[in-house]
């Protein structure tokens, strides 16, 4: 029951969120970690000459695919993120889809403690990374 109940709240969480909507970003898989996808957008261009996403979009599906686990764990819509950092391994380059993929480092009472990661080609060779921190439900 739990488990239905958490997939219902994802996906009216990505129905209705303006960063999934903007970015188009789609859940893959909500089996253990979240997974997610995001189809390239010249819009979402950084750096013309690399041809590279914009690093704000690669934080924004970062902190997306974060919060969807955060939602899944607390079995609430009711999380609010306190904090993110961000790192940026190498390029994500343009033309290619990039897949997110966030896990529970550790989920308390009210704090959830999220690691997401953002690759297109190899997970083994992230774009960039990133740890999250959530309240939900005072």
């Amino acid at each position: 029951m739990v488990q239905f109940m958490n997939t219902k709240l994802l996906g009216q969480f990505i129905e209705q969120s303006p960063y999934a909507l903007n970015y188009g970003t789609k859940i893959v898989s909500a089996e253990g970690d979240i997974e997610c996808v995001t189809q390239w957008r010249d819009i979402f261009t950084g750096n013309p000459l690399l041809r590279a996403w914009h690093g704000g979009v690669v934080s924004g599906v970062l902190e997306l695919t974060g919060t969807l686990a955060a939602i899944k764990a607390s079995n609430s819509q009711e999380c609010t993120l306190l904090s993110i950092n961000t790192v940026y391994l190498r390029p994500t380059r343009g033309d290619n889809e990039m897949f997110s993929k966030a896990n529970v480092v550790r989920s308390g009472k009210h704090i959830q403690t999220i690691n997401a990661v953002a690759w297109q080609n190899s997970f083994e060779a992230p774009t960039a990374i990133a740890s999250l921190t959530f309240v939900s439900k005072w």
